[in-house]
């Protein structure tokens, strides 16, 4: 877990730089009906090979691990959901904010960005790495402390084991987690708010807001700033047509 001050996941995006260019996703071309089975062959197409920029190589290094699991309905049909994490509203740094997973490389993990992700994990929410299957590596994000930040993409299975209820909270780094649809945070109808963020001469970026409705805990959950652009990366990553 990074220490107070140095909090890397729910960083303004205005504070991070990705390889990306700024773009709405009311411009992507999207596909209807896309099942569990062909959003997770898409993100593995992402595949494993690091995605960092030049300058990268001097920066401290961190991870999240960005938690996908299937849930299915009513009608037996599955969807492909995403498991968040809130922090402890009382904590100075970040108070009740929305995060993934995550944290700074220890030196135990060998400069690993895989095994930070994971180890992260399992120490905040009781995630055992055995039912992880790391299937994606997204674009690495610079943060505002120097930091780079590498999200991973990781499918829970058996899927039981990603249901908040069956987890295992750290309450000192833990208050609640919720899982929302992935397809949720394609669609720009579900977005809050959007601004066009510059950053320096390195270009703009757009940074989302979502308010989510968990139908589970009945409360209202505010996912904004890198966590924000991270899942709406993926999401778009699983469901646009190519």
């Amino acid at each position: 877990m990074l220490g107070v001050g140095i909090i890397i996941h729910p960083l303004l995006l205005a504070f991070a730089v990705s390889n990306e260019s700024l773009h709405d996703s009311s411009s992507i071309e999207m596909t209807d009906g896309v099942g569990a089975e062909g959003v997770i062959s898409k993100l593995r197409s992402l595949g494993m090979d690091k995605k960092d920029l030049p300058h990268h190589a001097e920066l401290r290094r961190a991870s999240v691990l960005v938690p996908l699991f299937e849930r299915e309905d009513e009608d037996s049909e599955k969807s492909v959901h995403v498991l968040f994490t809130q922090r402890p509203q009382n904590m100075k740094s970040h108070g009740g904010e929305v995060c993934f997973p995550g944290g700074k490389q220890d030196p135990d993990d060998g400069g690993d960005d895989v095994r930070t992700a994971v180890r992260e994990a399992h120490e905040e929410v009781g995630l055992h790495p055995q039912f992880v299957e790391e299937i994606g590596r997204m674009e690495s994000v610079e943060s505002r402390y120097s930091l780079c930040v590498t999200p991973i993409v990781g499918l829970i299975r058996p899927s039981t084991m990603a249901e908040p209820s069956q987890l295992k909270l750290n309450t000192d780094e833990v208050e609640a987690a919720f899982a929302a649809p992935l397809e949720y945070f394609v669609s720009p109808d579900n977005c809050d708010s959007i601004t066009e963020v510059k950053w320096g001469k390195r270009g703009k970026f757009l940074m989302r807001t979502y308010l989510y409705d968990d139908p589970q805990s009945g409360c209202q959950f505010k996912i904004w700033g890198l966590t924000a652009h991270v899942i709406h990366q993926v999401a778009v990553m699983a469901f646009a047509a190519k």
